[in-house]
């Protein structure tokens, strides 16, 4: 374990003995409300979609690991058109937009997971109600998630999502939608601003005695802060559920997805220090685009076996195709991915004390037929690869929560998991590429979650983490022999404590500490495919051994209350809040042969977010905020090259007026215009790092419900 671990987790055992002292004056004040004890259960047949935010809160605080809830009204106060604009204020999530700030792709990185991930998704899972929506390899996208059809989003940082059968680097990010009740007859939505963006949302949703219905309809679009980064989106979510005697909820979900996407490539520094807003020039004749059709069906019956047993099954089915021109290829992929899972719940005293078991069976595979042509300014040009890949997951996990105490639980728990990979080669004329590979591995984890005070909870784990490398990995063009064998799977031990509670309704918090020990970490490093060439390929190596350590502070003070009172107002109900969300982060090679202890490329050591807040009765709300990196960080693993540090000034504002069902917001982004660095692509042989953030740039948006 590195010092930097020890040193800081000698600072959260100080820290928490503060709130320990607190707790005496909490415990005399009757309006704080409690964090819940770590095994409550529930009343038979309850559907974890039906759960109100508070008993989501109650529910995820069980975890002993970082995690956090992010609700309706938070999503309702912003853009909400894609994971950036509601997970802001999670420290430590990490998400960097790569084609301004509406499109959905985007750098997201928890705990220096995706590290590699120039494009797309990897490293953590996208869940919708609870379940994967990534391919079975892992690989996924960020087009089927619609932020104003979530209730809520859940997040799992590192290795903390085992009760989803998920033990990545990144953990998994929860997405629960909205079904009947949650909506109104007639919800409609619609926002404008900079750079040509428009949204409009119609939704309705109504329970007829057992039966519930939710229909949600989305249609996005924008001009673009730079050349050809042109977006139109479209989206369709539907639930259809019913409650049988006895409890048992079937839930049919269906989604629709279409997304076109132009690309505007990447920069140097020179091309960006020149022009922020222009494309990548030597792309102009490829028409890099990203054009994407995504159906979903799933079932779910959730079946109340008695008072304290329920079994949950799961089974989803989606179809995805990609028409997708790049400078080196124009890539055809029509996926196919299918999957099944078994979920047993029992909440029944063990021994006299409070205790869960979760235990979950899980199926999912991905057959993904792909070919690649020339890029003939656009166009398909000559084949250049025509093969079918296929990924395949079997997995069993367990989970075990007792209380031991009334105040202190115990949680051990274990994944095994089977992953295969295989590709059939059907482009003979360069060679033979087929071939398969196989990982087997089992995941333990044990943790506690100790209840210092009604409000105040200290926890820790120590879990391994586990990642086979993606068929993409495996195959990517820059791999230097073709062999399917060529990369080992990626582990880790991650080792965290950290604290969350709240004192007097005045101060909220949330600290986690953590050390990531990794063995064979996936790097992407982007070479040229030829000497001269103008773009580069994606190569995949292992790291043997690196090493991953950060802290993760989140907060929420009242300054004021009755802010207007002191200025001689009769008002004296509104309030002025400061939250802030800071992460600090080290992520390093060990020992390496070719870069030595040399920093890990890609992510900044701080970043902050902070806003002060005021909330009137009335309903208006007022929030500048600021988002800080305040040095700039290494983008090759030479560590020769830096990206630049920035700082930048936002504000939003809104007004609920309930009485008349309205909801107005406004936002401000980049005040002063700056030109910065929002993602970056690591280790590129032609320095092609940048992909700028958008300049000074305005929202505004209106909504209504009717019954």
């Amino acid at each position: 374990m590195s010092k930097t671990f020890v040193r800081v987790v000698v600072l959260v055992v100080m820290t928490v003995r503060g709130p320990s002292v607190v707790n005496g004056q909490q415990a005399q004040n009757p309006e704080v409300v409690p964090l819940p004890p770590v095994v409550v259960e529930a009343e038979r047949g309850t559907d974890e979609r039906t759960y109100s935010e508070e008993q989501a809160r109650q529910e995820i605080q069980r975890t002993p690991g970082g995690v956090a809830v992010v609700g309706s009204q938070e999503i309702k106060e912003t853009r909400a058109t894609a994971l950036h604009d509601v997970l802001d204020f999670v420290p430590g999530v990490m998400i960097r937009p790569r084609f301004g700030n509406v499109a959905d792709e985007s750098q997201i990185s928890i705990r220096g997971s995706g590290l590699r991930n120039n494009f797309h998704l990897r490293g953590l899972t996208l869940l919708i109600d609870g379940f994967p929506i990534t391919n079975a390899d892992g690989f996924g996208d960020f087009e089927a998630l619609e932020m104003l059809a979530a209730k809520r989003l859940e997040v799992y940082k590192g290795a903390n999502a085992l009760r989803f059968g998920v033990n990545n680097l990144g953990g998994a990010i929860n997405l629960v939608s909205k079904i009947g009740e949650d909506t109104s007859l007639l919800d409609m939505r619609t926002s404008g601003g900079s750079f040509g963006f428009m949204k409009h949302h119609l939704a309705t949703g109504q329970s007829y005695g057992p039966f519930d219905v939710y229909v949600g309809l989305t249609h996005t679009e924008q001009d673009g802060y730079r050349a050809h980064s042109e977006l139109l989106r479209r989206r369709a979510y539907s639930s259809f559920g019913y409650r049988l005697a006895g409890g048992t909820t079937l839930r049919l979900d269906l989604n629709y997805v279409r997304s076109d996407q132009d690309l505007p490539g990447t920069l140097t520094r020179e091309e960006f220090k020149r022009n922020a807003r222009r494309r990548n020039p030597f792309a102009v004749n490829a028409d890099e685009a990203r054009n994407f059709d995504y159906t979903r069906a799933a079932f779910t019956a959730s079946i109340p076996l008695t008072e304290t047993q329920m079994l949950e099954w799961f089974t989803q089915a989606n179809y995805q195709y990609l028409d997708h021109p790049l400078s080196f290829a124009v890539i055809n992929q029509t996926t196919y991915n299918w999957g099944s899972e078994l979920r047993y719940t029992l909440t029944e005293p063990l021994l006299g004390h409070d205790n869960r078991l979760t235990v979950g069976v899980q199926y999912a595979a991905t057959r993904q037929p792909e070919q690649f042509f020339e890029n003939a300014r656009g166009n398909h040009g000559a084949e250049m690869r025509d093969q079918t890949n296929k990924a395949t997951n079997f997995a069993g996990y367990v989970e075990e929560q007792f209380n031991a105490t009334e105040t202190f639980a115990l949680v051990v728990g274990g994944q095994l998991l089977y992953a295969g990979r295989s590709v059939a080669d059907d482009f003979l004329s360069d060679g033979d590429s087929s071939g398969s590979a196989s990982f087997l591995n089992f995941s333990p984890k044990v943790g506690f979650v100790w209840t210092l005070a009604p409000t105040v909870q200290v926890y820790g784990n120590a879990s391994r983490a586990f990642e086979a490398p993606l068929l993409l990995e495996l195959t990517a063009p820059g791999q230097l022999d073709g062999n399917i064998r060529e990369l080992r799977a990626q582990r880790a031990w991650q080792f965290e404590v950290g604290t969350r509670g709240e004192w007097e309704n005045r101060l909220e918090w949330d600290v986690s500490v953590y050390d990531y020990e990794l063995w064979n970490e996936l790097q992407n490093i982007n070479v040229r495919p030829f000497p001269g060439a103008p773009f580069t390929i994606p190569r995949y190596r292992n790291i043997e051994r690196s090493r991953h350590t950060g802290v993760e502070v989140g907060g929420d003070l009242l300054l004021m209350h009755g802010v207007s009172g002191g200025l001689g107002s009769r008002d004296r109900d509104d309030t002025l809040r400061l939250r802030a969300a800071y992460t600090w982060s080290r992520f390093v090679f060990v020992d390496d042969k070719n870069f030595g202890d040399n920093d890990l490329p890609g992510a900044p050591e701080h970043f902050l977010r902070a806003e002060v807040r005021y909330d009137h009765p009335l309903g208006f709300w007022f929030a500048p905020n600021m988002e800080i990196v305040p040095s700039g960080y290494f983008v090759t693993s030479e560590n020769t090259i830096r990206s630049n540090p920035y700082s930048l000034m936002n504000v939003s504002m809104g007004w609920n007026l309930a009485a008349w069902n309205l909801d107005f917001f406004f936002e401000a982004r980049n005040l002063a215009d700056k030109d910065y660095m929002s993602a970056i692509i690591v280790d590129d042989a032609n320095g092609r790092f940048i992909e700028p953030g958008d300049g000074r740039a305005f929202y505004a948006g209106i909504s209504y419900r009717w019954r």
